[in-house]
């Protein structure tokens, strides 16, 4: 069944992050919703949904395509929001929702999917927390980690670049409001993809896969700087080399996803308001592939795993003393006509089952020359992100910087 949202006609010329802040309105109280908002220059879908019609799981090698293939073989028209793990022997999802909020492009009717009668409701201020700050891996253990890896990569003619990952874990004495960090991160980050699935909240920069319309489009991003520090980016040779090897991970896969005739425009410099990336956009023509399909072939890139592939997942499994999650990992949706938007799961927190905590994660791209101090300071600049997005409050603990 589908009908229109009370307020369509409102809210259909809205930028999306003023879409997302009206339709929250409209979720019932205590529930807490799937979100997937993209910048309005994609004109793609925004989707807020909540409850359980069909959960999918998989894991291992081709999990998003085997994922997919389930849920399309169950109806047309079918959506679904899904989350996959960094490493293949955990399991990921994908999620039908009972109930969908969707805008399909800017301009468009608000549509909702299988609801009863919703309202409205008011939000009450969300009163001050006091919130906890430790780190799940301190200075001293990163340091060891880099200098571990910097090593490798001196001994190892192949080896060429590894991602480490760090955390912080935050706890509240109160519950936090997943909906809510997402909404704010929308409104600090309207160029970024947004999302809230299943606990892992995050505005991440780096799209991974857009595939609608038998068009593929993708963002790579390695090479980071404070925004002081931001004309140092296209002229250092180590941060040109680190991004030139995350865009060599992508247009190296292009044939095995079923793409062709690529487009590259890059590098250039990609300012948001924390930190600056070296980015590029590379497009291409999709032929008889699908977006889970590509999925799988693209992950993990280089920028959240290293170069190559293989040699770099394996390392970080030996030497990285943390769980990622779905940190650095797939998150976005899927169609059962094959389309779907992916992004990587980057700029993010998993938030317990209580709510009352949440563990941010970051990572940065290790070469032969790589700093551990200064790879510390650009893994915290990488959280303030989400951490400035969570509610005000007194902050006490270990910071991370």
């Amino acid at each position: 069944m589908l009908n229109l949202l009370p307020c369509s006609d409102t809210v259909s010329t809205l930028p999306g992050t003023a879409w997302l802040d009206e339709v929250l309105h409209w979720v019932p109280e205590g529930v807490d919703p799937w979100i997937w908002l993209a910048p309005d220059s994609d004109d793609a879908p925004a989707m807020v949904g909540w409850g359980v019609t069909r959960r999918i799981t998989a894991s291992g090698h081709g999990a998003v395509e085997s994922a997919w293939r389930r849920m399309a073989s169950e109806g047309q028209d079918l959506v679904a929001f899904g989350s996959f793990p960094f490493s293949r022997t955990q399991e990921g999802f994908l999620v039908v929702p009972q109930v969908l909020i969707r805008r399909r492009h800017l301009g468009g009717p608000t549509e909702v999917t299988n609801h009863q009668r919703l309202t409205r409701r008011a939000w009450e201020p969300e009163p001050r927390k006091h919130l906890t700050r430790r780190p799940a891996i301190d200075e001293a253990t990163w340091t060891a980690s880099v200098t571990a890896v910097t090593q490798q990569l001196d001994h190892d003619g192949q080896l060429e670049k590894v991602v480490l990952a760090g955390a912080v874990d935050i706890t509240s004495e109160v519950p936090i409001d997943r909906s809510q960090v997402a909404s704010r991160l929308a409104a600090r980050f309207p160029g970024c993809w947004t999302y809230s699935h299943d606990g892992l909240v995050g505005a991440t920069p780096e799209l991974l896969v857009d595939c609608r319309d038998g068009l593929f489009r993708c963002r790579v991003l390695a090479g980071t700087r404070k925004p002081a520090w931001a004309h140092e980016l296209l002229d250092n040779p180590k941060e040109r080399h680190e991004h030139e090897l995350a865009v060599a991970s992508v247009t190296g896969r292009l044939a095995q996803a079923g793409l062709t005739d690529p487009v590259i425009r890059g590098p250039f410099r990609l300012e948001l308001p924390n930190v600056v990336h070296l980015a590029t956009d590379v497009t291409a023509r999709v032929n008889g592939s699908n977006a889970a399909r590509i999925v799988d072939a693209m992950h993990p890139t280089a920028a959240v795993c290293g170069t190559p592939r293989e040699a770099s997942y394996k390392l970080i499994a030996q030497i990285e003393h943390l769980d990622r999650g779905r940190f650095a990992g797939p998150v976005g949706w899927m169609s059962s006509d094959g389309s779907g938007q992916w992004a990587l799961a980057l700029r993010c927190g998993q938030f317990s089952e209580d709510s009352r905590q949440v563990r941010m994660f970051a990572g940065a791209g290790i070469l032969p020359t790589s700093d551990p101090a200064k790879e510390w300071i650009e893994v915290g600049a990488k959280m303030e992100a989400f951490g400035d997005a969570l509610p005000n409050g007194q902050v006490s603990g270990t910071e991370t910087t």
